[in-house]
């Protein structure tokens, strides 16, 4: 077995990829053929059933119409009384009275009135006859009126009494009627319908005979037959009497043929065989259906190389469009081939120049440098594989001292809020013992004390948002000492964000500058503190009835907000004013871009700050040491 060798990718990509996808064409293409050649054998022969069916029921309803015709006829209590009038036909002579008297005349037209009526209601025949024995007819519709015949010598006169009230059906040709009926078609066919009359008491009194013309029964058959030339239709009844085609003795020669095969061999109706012409000796397809009225049988074939013939020019398409489908596989696969070893090369030529790229892990898989039978891969993983050496030293350093540096930031920034505090502290403690509040400046010491000790811890992790509650509450009740009934404040933090990990220092600032911008407007002064989480994050509102803030100054500070691209490096800020945007770089710091900070001045008076994050970056500043270090 010979094994092919690639020597770069492309060429393996290409190989393979062509191999796949012809294959697929072609096995996708065959399974299509077979089945749409199924298919269409399967739909011919479901719509040649349906034809011999539809047919079969088209004749059905022709000869119930016409059967229903003669019944009427046969239970008219008017064609009873005039018909046979004290059960005597027509012609009897009653004493004296001669056969054109007018009780006579009377009683013909009044049969001729009767199937005409009937006649009009529907076309369902051409003419309608009543013979009694004595060769008298009476008819009605082409012809009207009376008639002598030899009624024995009628082509269906035997069968007709055989029957004896059954109805009987024959085809007569235009000559065989009486000269009255005939016109100007020689060859005209009809189609006649005839059963025994019988009086109340069952006793023959005459014949029944409906005509209808051929062209008119079998009109539906004649136009399928025109607008398809490859259909051939028979319709032969249960003695071997031929009524369709009924002018072509060829045709009858055929059906005849096909009416013995299907005795002979058996054949089930309603499903389609394959035949043997007896005339061309090509193969057809045959199906045919008996008629529940009449016992005819309708047959239809068709010649099956005609009938497929459009599969032999479907073949050359598709082989056509298999080659012309097959030669574009080959372009694409080329294309694509050559397209994704492009970016290897070039990823090739990049890892040999780089020394350390944006990562986050430490650790690094070794690529196999056994020889394939690919260059480019050869060539990759010896180049990644020098890139992990130098990574694995360079990076861990990087690492290490960006996250120091990340933690030296974060310090500093919570320093600067401790000189800040003691500043703003030591001021309302002189003003307390200018107006000799003595017990309310040991209070004062005593939570002065304990927000020292809060502020002093070193934590780069940040602390829980109970701790940060309970320090911005201490500091208020030392305000509540100082302004009394003048400052009012409340708290609505759900126990849920309790254990939320915030920066140190975020939210007595807030409540701080509400204080010191809220004195320049009468009191009594109020603060409103709200806490909230909702899709993964929280937020916490600081909000107060002071004058708001200048839209100029609010301005400035979202400019400071969006031009604040490094948050490693911390903006020179002086104690006086340094408190919001202090706790913007810290929420920055900890929470990335999922850090929130709004100021937003309320409707009638006062101002709103909005603070928040992420409820999943508990860890602090941690979560983002590598990020940072990128």
């Amino acid at each position: 077995m010979i094994r092919l060798k690639f020597k770069t990718l492309q060429q393996k990509l290409f190989a393979y990829y062509s191999a796949f996808f012809i294959g697929f064409i072609i096995i996708i293409g065959l399974l299509l053929f077979i089945y749409f050649v199924n298919y269409t054998k399967n739909n011919v022969s479901a719509q040649q059933k349906q034809l011999s069916t539809s047919i079969a029921s088209f004749l059905d309803q022709e000869i119930t119409k016409m059967n229903n015709f003669s019944m009427n006829i046969v239970y008219s209590n008017i064609v009873k009384e005039h018909f046979n009038h004290d059960l005597s036909p027509i012609t009897y002579q009653k004493s004296n009275l001669s056969s054109h008297t007018p009780e006579m005349y009377k009683n013909v037209t009044t049969l001729i009135d009767v199937i005409l009526s009937i006649i009009s209601s529907s076309e369902t025949a051409r003419q309608a006859n009543i013979y009694d024995f004595n060769g008298r007819m009476v008819g009605a519709g082409y012809f009207n009126g009376e008639l002598s015949v030899e009624l024995q010598k009628k082509p269906w006169y035997a069968e007709t009494m055989k029957k004896d009230g059954s109805k009987y059906i024959s085809m007569i040709k235009s000559h065989d009627l009486p000269p009255q009926l005939q016109n100007s078609k020689r060859d005209q066919k009809f189609i006649a319908l005839t059963r025994v009359y019988k009086n109340s008491n069952y006793t023959s009194q005459g014949i029944i005979e409906i005509l209808q013309d051929c062209d008119k029964l079998f009109k539906y058959l004649n136009d399928l037959r025109k607008t398809n030339a490859n259909l051939k239709i028979y319709v032969i009844d249960s003695d071997g009497n031929f009524f369709y085609p009924y002018n072509s003795d060829e045709d009858k020669k055929e059906g005849i043929y096909y009416k013995n095969l299907i005795t002979m061999q058996r054949l089930g109706p309603e499903t389609t065989h394959q035949i043997t012409s007896p005339v061309t000796h090509d193969h057809q397809l045959m199906t045919y259906a008996v008629l529940d009225q009449t016992g005819w049988t309708v047959i239809i074939t068709q010649s099956q190389k005609e009938l497929f013939s459009y599969l032999d020019q479907l073949s050359k398409i598709f082989f056509l469009l298999t080659l012309i489908t097959l030669l574009f596989i080959l372009i694409i696969s080329y294309m694509l081939s050559k397209k994704m070893t492009l970016p290897l090369k070039r990823l090739q030529k990049a890892i040999r120049k780089l020394d350390i790229d944006d990562l986050s892990k430490s650790d690094f898989p070794v690529v196999n440098e056994e020889k394939s039978s690919i260059a480019e891969i050869d060539d990759l993983n010896r180049a990644f594989n020098k890139m992990n050496k130098k990574l694995s030293h360079s990076f861990k350093e990087l690492l290490i001292s960006r996250s120091k540096e990340l933690d030296a930031k974060f310090l500093a920034l919570q320093s600067q809020m401790n000189p800040h505090f003691l500043y703003n502290n030591l001021t309302n403690i002189r003003v307390m013992a200018e107006e000799g509040m003595n017990d309310q400046i040991v209070t004062l010491c005593d939570n002065i004390s304990f927000m020292l000790r809060y502020i002093s811890a070193q934590n780069k992790k940040g602390v829980s948002l109970e701790s940060e509650i309970d320090y911005t509450k201490r500091y208020l009740d030392c305000m509540k000492i100082r302004y009394e009934e003048n400052l009012t404040y409340h708290f609505d933090i759900p126990e849920q964000m309790y254990d939320l990990t915030v920066p140190r220092l975020i939210i007595q600032p807030l409540v701080e500058n509400s204080i010191k911008y809220g004195l320049d407007t009468p009191p009594p002064w109020s603060i409103f503190v709200h806490g909230t989480i909702e899709n993964e994050k929280w937020r916490i509102t600081v909000s107060d009835n002071g004058p708001g803030m200048d839209p100029s100054v609010r301005k400035q500070f979202y400019d400071f907000m969006n031009s604040s691209k490094d948050i490693l490096h911390t903006p020179d800020l002086q104690i006086n004013g340094m408190g919001l945007k202090n706790i913007f770089i810290r929420l920055k710091l900890m929470f990335q871009d999922d850090a929130c900070f709004e100021i937003k001045n309320l409707d009638d008076r006062g101002l709103s700050v909005t603070i928040g994050g992420h409820v999943h970056s508990k860890e602090g500043i941690g979560n983002h040491e590598a990020h940072l270090a990128n």
